[in-house]
C-alpha cells in the first residue's frame, strides 16, 4: 500500500510539473499588462483610476490637464492639447502630479502634429512612480456610449471627474481634430484631459467645453462650415480628439499600451 502510495505521489508531482507547458501553447502571454481584455470597473473605481493617471499641466500662471501615458526609466511623457501650451506664451511648463509634487517639464520638439490640438511635454521623477494610461481607439464607438471625462477646472483646485454619453461622432474633424462630441460636462482648464471608457481605457483628450465664449470652433478640417442646426447641436456639447488621431501620428516609442 505504501510503495503505491510513493509511485502515486511521484507520478501527481511530475504531472504537475508538466501541466503549465501541456494547456498553454507556445504563443500565449500571461503578462496582464499588455492584455487588451479589461473588465468594466464601477464608477467610483473609474474615478481613482481617472486621479491617478491625470495631471495638472501649468503653462506660465495658467494651467490645463494631461496624461500620463508613458514611462522609461525616470522620464514620464503627458499627453495635452497645444492650446494648454500656448496660454504660457513660452513661460517654463510645469507638470502637478496625482501626489501634489511638481516637475519642470520640456516639450518633446519631435512630436508633429500637423495643425491637430495634441501635444506631449516629458518630465522626469527620480523617486516617485506613477500610473500611465491604457490607449484605446476610439473607432468602435457609438454615439449613446457612456463615457468619463476629468481634467481640474481653472474655478477650482479640485480635480472634476465627470460622467455623461457620446451624442455626435463626426465623419470628418473640426479644427485641430475635434470629432467626438459628448453630453460631459467639460470646464476651463481641464483641456487636455482623459475621456474614458467604461473599461478605464482613454478613447479621447478633452479639448473644448460646451458653449465656449470667444472664436468659433465648429468649422471642419476642410474649411467647410457645418449648417447652422448642426452648429446648434454642436455648440451644446463638449469636444474631444479622439486618441487613434494620437497614435496615428506620435512615435511609436512613447505608446504604451495600444488597445484597438
Amino acid at each position: 500500500m505504501k510503495k503505491s502510495l510513493l509511485i502515486l505521489t511521484i507520478c501527481l508531482n511530475f504531472y504537475l510539473a508538466t501541466f503549465p507547458e501541456q494547456i498553454l501553447p507556445e504563443n500565449t502571454t500571461l503578462t496582464v499588462a499588455n492584455s487588451c481584455i479589461a473588465p468594466e470597473l464601477s464608477t467610483v473605481q473609474l474615478h481613482k483610476h481617472a486621479k491617478s493617471i491625470t495631471v495638472k499641466v501649468f503653462s506660465g500662471d495658467a494651467w490645463g490637464s494631461g496624461i500620463l501615458i508613458h514611462k522609461q526609466g525616470q522620464d514620464y511623457t503627458v499627453l495635452t492639447n497645444d492650446h494648454v501650451l500656448i496660454a504660457g506664451q513660452g513661460k517654463p511648463y510645469r507638470i502637478q502630479t496625482p501626489d501634489s509634487q511638481i516637475y519642470h517639464a520640456v516639450v518633446i520638439e519631435a512630436a508633429k502634429f500637423s495643425g491637430q490640438d495634441l501635444a506631449l511635454l516629458r518630465f522626469r521623477s527620480q523617486t516617485k512612480n506613477y500610473q500611465v494610461a491604457s490607449l484605446h481607439k476610439s473607432g468602435k464607438l457609438s454615439v449613446d456610449n457612456e463615457v468619463f471625462a476629468a481634467g481640474f477646472p481653472l474655478e477650482s483646485p479640485n480635480f472634476l471627474f465627470t460622467t455623461g454619453r457620446i451624442k455626435l461622432l463626426l465623419n470628418q474633424p473640426l479644427k485641430g481634430g475635434l470629432q467626438i462630441g459628448y453630453s460631459n460636462e467639460i470646464q476651463k482648464g481641464m483641456s487636455g484631459g482623459p475621456v474614458l471608457n467604461r473599461q478605464g481605457q482613454v478613447i479621447a483628450i478633452n479639448a473644448i467645453h460646451a458653449y465656449p465664449l470667444w472664436g468659433n470652433p465648429y468649422i471642419f478640417h476642410n474649411q467647410e462650415i457645418p449648417s447652422k442646426s448642426l452648429q446648434e447641436q454642436m455648440s451644446a456639447l463638449s469636444w474631444a480628439v479622439p486618441i487613434e488621431t494620437f497614435l496615428k501620428m506620435a512615435p511609436k516609442s512613447i505608446i504604451s499600451q495600444e488597445c484597438s
